[in-house]
């Protein structure tokens, strides 16, 4: 599949016009499209990360954050240290992300007893 970079750049432009005016979902369509496509910029990976955690949606922060990380390993292995930072940014998200599961998940057992 060849990658079009101009156009995954307006659908990042496209995405924050779109959340500026309220309208999430068309938002979170063009930020999917560019995650699915592995867009090789953090822009649409923290804005989907973002707007899935305020919507309470850890499911889908949590997969977009591991989408990130493994885009970000292979920018890293590219030599392109810049995405070191972003890098370890994002599996600090996870990490988080993760662990508000787990509290989660001990939270619902607890009210179940």
């Amino acid at each position: 599949m060849e990658i079009n970079e101009n156009l995954q750049a307006e659908r990042n432009l496209k995405g924050a016009e779109f959340e500026k005016n309220g309208d999430l979902d068309k938002a979170i369509e063009l930020y999917e499209q560019n995650a699915a496509e592995g867009f090789k910029g953090n822009h649409p990976y923290d804005r989907l990360a973002t707007i899935y955690k305020n919507q309470n949606d850890l499911e889908n922060e949590i997969r977009v954050l591991e989408k990130a990380i493994i885009v970000y390993e292979e920018i890293t292995i590219e030599d392109r240290l810049e995405g070191l930072p972003k890098l370890f940014r994002f599996k600090n998200r996870l990490e988080k992300a993760l662990e508000t599961k787990k509290q989660l998940a001990k939270q619902k057992k607890a009210k179940l007893k």
